[in-house]
């Protein structure tokens, strides 16, 4: 996780006068790099990977970040950013609507090779585009050195960049959770604009790199994760130290329909020993020997990480889409994984050599029992380990991959006016 200098405090609204390549009281020169998001937000992986990002340019540079969300145009702090809304959101249901039309379109062999149709654009682009209309404008006072767009698929905000800073070098950060979306023709031209892509993950490089036939363009940046040595320190009271199968899903207890659900009911009447730790949506239940003892949610990651910690295997029945952070976390501490085989997660495991991946209910009860045994287990904590560590585990590794990959590499890393703290602490970007 990125920590970087507070600027609450420092100051409420940004310079009115703003100007790229700022001067900091060194006489460093710190460039203006935006930031086009669709929403600002940490909660999903996509999300916290954007301010992840963020945060590492914000070592180097004066980030403003531009969003069409919120109720009215506002200017504001939040840490070491300016964050403008316009006031205009996207509507989930239009992105929605979208995503399903893109699945449909590819399916039927419509639109997946050539130009797309005119109209078949117009369909696709309906609440997109519109929402960005506004950010033309604070993209045209700011004149950025660089713009980062969040998302392959925004073709809103490339249509703002080229109004306001047509000239501007803009680098990609796509997200491609969806290998048929990223073939979709129609999304070409900001795949093309882009100087520079940022995967989150080898898969997704690789993915990024076929679609554009130019590998160089192409960053593996990881992320900024590390094991907690605290996390060792005390075992979840409810579940001990006794070398347990940890399962997330995303499921309450009593939801019958949900897979995950379904999925974990058979891996705690499968497995009666050890226990069984079960994260649903709704409680923390741990099963053993047919007995259940119930806690609250697994709510807090440092919880979630102490869980992880001292578990045998990690059984992640749904996996984050983008880089499967949760799995990830799971081999920076030596936990093997288990996951879906149609799942980013389960690249991971095949490139980390750390963990199995199933595609049916029987497969995966034998993933988890192969992993019970002490020699399996073994090699692969220590393979995915040293995977994890290497890719993900240090953030001076993630912000050095970022500046090289926005053209930032080599600026002096001293905070700028705006976000030079008053006490001198750090914050984390996103948690």
């Amino acid at each position: 996780m990125i920590s970087v200098p507070d600027g609450r405090g420092s100051h409420t609204q940004p310079r009115p006068d703003a100007q790229p390549s700022a001067t900091t009281g060194s006489g460093t020169s710190r460039p203006v790099v935006a930031v086009l998001t669709t929403r600002w937000e940490s909660g999903s992986e996509p999300g916290w990977a954007i301010r992840q990002i963020a945060g590492a340019m914000a070592c180097v540079a004066d980030v403003h970040v531009v969003t069409p969300q919120g109720t009215g145009p506002s200017v504001r702090a939040d840490g070491v950013f300016t964050l403008h809304e316009t006031g205009t959101p996207v509507r989930p249901v239009d992105e929605l609507s979208r995503d399903t039309l893109i699945g449909a379109f590819t399916g039927a062999g419509v639109g997946t090779t050539g130009r797309v149709d005119l109209q078949l654009g117009r369909i696709l682009d309906r609440g997109q585009t519109q929402p960005w209309e506004a950010a033309a404008a604070v993209l045209a006072e700011l004149h950025p050195d660089r713009v980062v767009v969040a998302g392959h698929l925004n073709m809103g905000a490339l249509r703002a960049v080229d109004r306001a800073v047509p000239d501007v070098p803009v680098s990609l950060v796509p997200l491609a959770v969806d290998a048929l979306a990223l073939a979709f023709p129609h999304f070409g031209p900001l795949l093309d604009r882009a100087e520079s892509l940022l995967a989150l993950s080898e898969a997704e490089a690789a993915v990024l790199a076929a679609r554009i036939g130019d590998p160089a363009r192409v960053h593996w940046i990881g992320a900024p994760l590390a094991a907690n040595p605290s996390s060792r320190s005390e075992p979840n009271t409810w579940v001990g130290d006794t070398g347990y199968v940890l399962v997330l899903t995303d499921a309450s207890t009593d939801d019958g329909n949900a897979e995950s659900a379904v999925l974990a009911r058979s891996i705690r009447l499968a497995i009666p020993d050890p226990p069984v730790g079960i994260s649903t949506t709704d409680g923390f239940h741990v099963w053993h020997e047919g007995r259940r003892s119930s806690g609250w949610p697994v709510e807090r990651s440092s919880d979630l990480a102490r869980l992880i910690a001292w578990a045998a295997v990690t059984v992640d029945l749904r996996p984050g889409p983008l880089f499967a952070r949760r799995c990830v976390e799971s081999l920076l501490y030596g936990t093997p994984i288990v996951v879906p085989s149609a799942s980013r997660a389960a690249d991971l495991a095949r490139r980390s050599r750390g963990g199995l991946w199933y595609s049916s209910p029987g497969e995966l009860i034998w993933s988890i029992e192969a992993l019970l045994g002490a020699s399996t287990r073994t090699a692969l904590s220590v393979q995915g380990r040293r995977y994890a560590e290497a890719g993900y585990g240090t953030t001076d590794g993630f912000v050095r991959r970022v500046l090289a990959a926005t053209g930032l590499a080599g600026r002096d890393r001293s905070p700028g006016p705006r976000d030079r703290p008053a006490t001198g602490s750090p914050v984390a970007v996103g948690a």
